[in-house]
């Protein structure tokens, strides 16, 4: 039985490239201080400072250290593909169609299928939707799949409160840190008629995150208020 040998497949331009001893001078751009608008020659090349100034998107760094290492190579790709439309855009979401997917990735169908459903099982990735335009994917960065938060280094938009409870707007500034949020927790429940757990549970978060923003208590509780007027006539209307 003849045996197969693997053939071997060099790096064009590699072969003539002997390995050198150590020596961190000699080439030179790699002395250049980070920033340092500045390129010098080497092997026929000008090497060393290039910086991007338009036609770019922002992809956080931990997406390639932490992610892609623990990917295999076609999962790699499709969530660096996923990365580029999400958080390259500006959000945490994309919706695209499996054709474009496949034609950004050169992947068959049953690859690409194969390559996104490793991203779901990994946390990273989420299909929320689908209609002729494509399939909403969710897409989460390595903390978040980790289940930890995401820190200063990405900003992440506001969330809604719940419908109907808008307090007056009011100047930035530092928040209250010693404010004592139950009695406005509760005003706010009784005001929404929602006294049980979970309802409390969702008036907490929200005054939470007022006393965050820097609101004061009396404008949350001007808010309050405007809410329970609303609200009465409709109480009203509903008795027999």
């Amino acid at each position: 039985m003849r045996r197969r040998v693997a053939q071997h497949h060099g790096i064009r331009g590699s072969a003539a490239l002997a390995t050198q001893p150590v020596s961190p001078g000699t080439v030179a751009a790699e002395a250049l201080e980070p920033g340092e608008m500045r390129r010098l020659p080497f092997a026929g090349e000008l090497l060393g400072a290039a910086r991007v100034r338009s036609g770019f998107v922002a992809i956080p760094a931990d997406a390639f250290d932490e992610a892609a290492p623990r990917l295999a190579p076609e999962g790699q790709a499709a969530y660096l593909q996923l990365v580029r439309l999400s958080y390259g855009e500006g959000r945490n979401w994309l919706r695209a169609t499996k054709r474009e997917l496949e034609a950004r990735l050169r992947l068959t169908e049953r690859r690409l299928l194969r390559a996104l459903d490793g991203l779901v099982a990994s946390g990273l990735a989420r299909p929320l939707h689908r209609d002729n335009r494509g399939t909403l994917w969710r897409v989460y960065l390595p903390r978040e799949a980790a289940g930890e938060p995401l820190g200063e280094a990405v900003l992440l938009g506001k969330a809604p409160l719940s419908p109907g409870f808008a307090p007056p707007a009011a100047p930035s500034g530092p928040a209250p840190s010693a404010v004592a949020p139950g009695p406005l927790v509760r005003a706010l429940a009784e005001a929404r008629g929602e006294l049980d757990a979970g309802g409390l549970l969702r008036a907490e978060r929200e005054v939470r995150d007022l006393l965050a923003e820097g609101q004061p208590p009396r404008r949350i509780q001007a808010g309050i208020e405007a809410l329970r007027r609303r609200a009465r006539p409709r109480a009203e209307e509903r008795k027999p």
